[in-house]
C-alpha cells in the first residue's frame, strides 16, 4: 500500500508541474494535481511512520541530512550567480563567423559617444523583430543609445515631421544634428552596420565634411552611370559623411577654403601653371588630397608628385603574372592585390583582395625629403612586372623590364607651412580670397594611387574597392573611426528557438534532467540499504 501511495504522489507532482507549465492558461488541472500528491505524500508518511523514525535516529542519516544542506547551499550559490549573469547581460556570440555581433570598430564608436543619442525606428508592426534584434546589437554596447520605434500608420504627424517616404527607415539624432538610414534590407542587410555606424559616427562628430572633385581636364564624371563612370560612388559619399561639389579649378584659381578634402582623378589634358599653384598652396596650408592617376594621365603631374615624394612615370603599366589572375579573367593587365601594408592605419585591417585595372605603379622616393613621411600602401606580386605602355598598347621588354613588387599606391604627409599665400587669378581678388582664412592645420595629407579605375562603378564592386576609396578618404579628413565594415559571411545553419521550444528546453532542463539524476541517486540508495 506505501509503495502505491509514493508512486501515485510522484506521479501526481509530475503531472502537476508540467500541466503548470505547459498549460498555464488552465490552473485547474495543475492544482487538482498538487493537491493529490499532498494527499498521497502525507498517506505515504503514514503508512512509513515507523521507517522514518528509525532512519531519522541513525547517524549516516544525520550525515546525509549535513550532505543535502550542503547541496542545497551549493545551488543555492548556483542561482546567485545565475541572478548575476542576467542583471548584468552577460552574452557570447557562439555562431561561426560572429554573425550577431558588431566589429572593433562599431564598439569602440559607442563605448566612446559623448552624448545621448536616439535610434528612432519607423516601422509596421510586422517589423518590430527585426528592428528589435538590430537596435539590441547597438544598445547592448553603450547606455547612451535609445531606441524608439514608430508605427507609421498610427503616428502620421510624426512621420510628416522626419519626413518618412517608407517603413523601415531609421531616424538617428543627437540634441542637434540627425541622420537617416533608408532601404535596408532587414537584419540580414551585408551593409547594415555601415549604414548605422557612420550615421552614428555623421551625429556625434557633426557636420558633413566637404569634397571637392577636380574637373576639366578629362577626369571621369559624377554624373555618369556607366561602367566607368564615378555615380555610385558620389552617392555613397553623399548618403554618408560627405558632401560632393565639382571644381572647374582653372576658373577658381584657387581651391575653395571651405574644401575639407580634394580629388583629382586621371586627368587627361596638362594642368596650367595657376592649378599647379592652387595645389601647392592648398597642401601647404594642410590640405587633404587624393590623386588618381592612369598611365595615360596628364605627365604634368609628375613633377608635382616627385616634389612630395611620389615617383609617377606616365606611360608605364603592370603586367602581372601571378595564378591569382584568373579571378579576372586572366588579363595580366589587371593586377589583383593580396599584399597590404599593416602598419597604415589605410589597409591595416585589409585582408580580402582588391582590383586595379591597367594600373602605373607609384613608388617613394628613395631620397628621403625633409619633413616628409611616405607610406606604401599596397604592391602587386612578385610575378609581375613593369612595362611600356605604347600606342595604348604594352611593349613589354624582359631585359629592362622591372621586376615586382611593385607598389600602386602610396601616402605622404608632411608640416603645414603659414606662410603660403593663395595665388589670384590675373591679379584679381576672387570672392574666395575674401572669406576668412580655415584654420590652419599641422600637416597636409596626400594620397597617390595608381589607377582610377578601382573607383569606378564596375571597379568599386569588386572585392574591397569601395572600402579602400572610403578608408582613403576617411584618413585623409583625420576620421580613422569613420570606417567601412566589410559584410560576414552567412555560411553558417542558425536553430530558430520559438517560445514554445525555449518551454521545453527549460523542462527538459530545469525538471527532467535534475529528477533523473534524483531517481539515479534514489536507486542507488535503495540498493545500498537492501545489502
Amino acid at each position: 500500500m506505501s509503495m502505491i501511495s509514493i508512486i501515485l504522489a510522484l506521479a501526481s507532482t509530475l503531472t502537476s508541474a508540467i500541466s503548470a507549465y505547459l498549460v498555464s492558461e488552465n490552473s485547474l488541472i495543475w492544482q487538482i494535481s498538487l493537491g493529490l500528491a499532498v494527499v498521497f505524500y502525507g498517506v505515504y508518511l503514514y503508512l512509513e511512520r515507523r521507517f522514518f523514525l528509525e532512519v531519522f535516529s541513525r547517524k549516516t542519516t544525520q550525515y546525509g541530512i549535513n550532505a543535502v544542506l550542503v547541496s542545497v547551499i551549493g545551488f543555492g550559490i548556483l542561482v546567485f550567480v545565475n541572478l548575476i549573469a542576467t542583471k548584468y547581460d552577460i552574452k557570447k556570440d557562439l555562431t561561426k563567423n560572429k554573425l550577431h555581433t558588431l566589429s572593433d570598430e562599431s564598439i569602440k564608436v559607442l563605448k566612446g559617444l559623448p552624448g545621448e543619442i536616439k535610434l528612432k525606428a519607423f516601422i509596421n508592426p510586422t517589423q518590430m523583430a527585426e528592428f528589435e534584434k538590430i537596435f539590441e546589437k547597438y544598445t547592448y554596447y553603450s547606455p547612451r543609445l535609445k531606441k524608439e520605434y514608430i508605427d507609421v500608420d498610427k503616428d502620421p504627424f510624426v512621420v510628416q515631421k522626419y519626413n518618412i517616404k517608407q517603413a523601415g527607415t531609421i531616424i538617428i539624432e543627437s540634441d542637434t544634428r540627425t541622420a537617416r538610414v533608408e532601404n535596408l534590407f532587414g537584419p540580414e542587410d551585408p551593409k547594415l552596420e555601415e549604414k548605422i555606424t557612420n550615421a552614428i559616427i555623421q551625429v556625434a562628430k557633426g557636420e558633413k565634411k566637404k569634397i571637392y572633385y577636380v574637373s576639366g581636364h578629362g577626369e571621369k564624371l559624377l554624373s555618369d552611370t556607366s561602367k566607368d563612370g564615378y555615380s555610385e560612388m558620389k552617392d555613397q559619399l553623399e548618403s554618408g559623411r560627405y558632401k560632393v561639389e565639382e571644381l572647374v579649378l582653372v576658373e577658381k584659381g584657387i581651391i575653395p577654403a571651405d574644401a575639407d578634402i580634394v580629388v583629382l582623378a586621371a586627368p587627361r589634358s596638362d594642368l596650367l601653371e595657376i592649378e599647379i599653384k592652387a595645389i601647392e598652396s592648398y597642401l601647404a596650408k594642410g590640405g587633404k588630397f587624393l590623386v588618381l592617376v592612369e598611365p595615360t594621365s596628364t605627365l604634368t603631374l609628375k613633377a608635382l608628385l616627385a616634389k612630395y615624394g611620389a615617383i609617377y612615370n606616365p606611360k608605364k603599366t603592370v603586367v602581372e603574372l601571378n595564378p591569382l589572375q584568373q579571378l579576372a579573367g586572366g588579363n595580366p593587365l589587371t593586377p589583383i592585390v593580396t599584399s597590404y601594408n599593416k602598419e597604415s592605419e589605410i589597409t591595416k585591417e585589409s585582408k580580402q583582395i582588391s582590383l586595379f585595372p591597367i594600373a602605373t605603379p607609384i613608388e617613394k622616393a628613395e631620397d628621403k625629403q625633409n619633413g616628409l613621411t611616405v607610406t606604401s600602401l599596397f604592391s602587386t606580386s612578385a610575378k609581375s612586372f613593369e612595362s611600356d605602355l605604347k600606342d595604348n598598347q604594352v611593349k613589354p621588354n624582359p631585359r629592362t623590364d622591372r621586376k615586382g613588387p611593385l607598389s600602386l599606391a602610396v601616402s605622404i604627409t608632411g608640416k603645414a607651412s603659414s606662410k603660403e599665400a593663395e595665388p589670384k587669378k590675373n591679379g584679381e581678388t576672387t570672392p574666395e580670397a575674401n572669406k576668412p582664412e580655415p584654420k590652419k592645420e599641422a600637416e597636409f595629407r596626400l594620397i597617390v594611387v595608381g589607377d582610377s579605375d578601382f573607383a569606378s562603378n564596375s571597379g568599386r564592386r569588386f572585392g574591397i574597392n569601395a572600402d579602400l576609396f572610403q578608408n582613403m578618404l576617411s584618413w585623409l579628413a583625420h576620421e580613422e573611426d569613420l570606417i567601412s565594415i566589410r559584410p560576414r559571411p552567412t555560411d553558417t545553419s542558425e536553430f530558430d528557438v520559438t517560445e514554445t521550444r525555449m518551454r521545453y528546453i527549460n523542462l527538459a532542463s530545469i525538471v527532467i534532467a535534475p529528477m533523473m539524476m534524483f531517481g539515479s541517486g534514489l536507486a542507488v540508495w535503495a540498493n545500498r540499504r537492501r545489502k
